[in-house]
């Protein structure tokens, strides 16, 4: 099985990620199709507006496919849709995208009609969703959140909300045992499991005034939390 191709992150755990050739061309195909998907063009401090980058959504999507191939998924905070339309494209048929931003839904909605898909977006704020009959249409909810840099704990919001009716949670955090250890209580609440698929640092570049590194590091749980 080949071994995933130089990339711009770097896995921590596991040791080793070896793909199919099928998971292998998929994960070009999907690299392909993000770059060409903008980030956000002035992205807003607040809300903590980051991206990442195309070859690392690629091997998350990868990685978490057998909870995203045929099922209907959400999409949290889906900002202008860089992991939200190659799931819609690669692996579901019905994806729901979730932010609190008009700007960047309108963006996302122009690129949808680009790439000729059929999103459901909703602009709302997750902290206060109405979600109590999304568990009889949702199996899944994929989501990069706020990591909580500007209001603490902004990211376990996020998955508050995606508890109370997803199956299945793929969910990215900065990684800390903290972190992890909250993440583990919450999920024993709903009974489910969490499992770190994996480790990664990857690269974030300058996108606010006050940011002083030409590139800096951060390291992320890829979790999958499920029954």
């Amino acid at each position: 099985m080949p071994i995933i191709p130089k990339a711009s992150y770097e896995i921590v755990t596991p040791e080793v990620i070896s793909f199919s050739s099928k998971q292998a061309e998929l994960y070009n195909e999907i690299i392909a199709f993000v770059d060409k998907i903008d980030s956000f063009r002035s992205p807003k401090i607040h809300l903590e507006q980051y991206s990442l980058p195309g070859d690392l959504i690629a091997l998350i999507l990868i990685l978490s496919s057998g909870d995203l191939i045929g099922q209907n998924v959400v999409d949290l905070g889906c900002g202008t849709g860089r992991l939200t339309l190659p799931i819609k494209k690669f692996f579901s048929d019905r994806v729901l995208g979730v932010d609190i931003d008009s700007d960047a839904i309108n963006h996302l909605v122009q690129s949808q009609k680009q790439n000729l898909l059929s999103l459901d977006l909703l602009i709302a704020s997750v902290e206060f969703l109405e979600t109590f009959n999304w568990g009889k249409k949702y199996q899944t909810t994929f989501m990069n959140p706020p990591f909580g840099t500007k209001r603490r704990k902004l990211d376990l919001v996020f998955l508050k909300q995606a508890l109370k009716y997803s199956q299945t949670i793929i969910s990215v955090h900065k990684s800390n045992p903290e972190t992890q250890k909250i993440i583990t209580q919450l999920g024993k609440q709903y009974e489910k499991k969490v499992e770190i698929l994996a480790t990664v640092n990857f690269p974030q570049f300058p996108s606010f005034q006050f940011h002083r590194k030409c590139k800096h590091y951060v390291c992320v749980d890829l979790l999958r939390i499920a029954p």
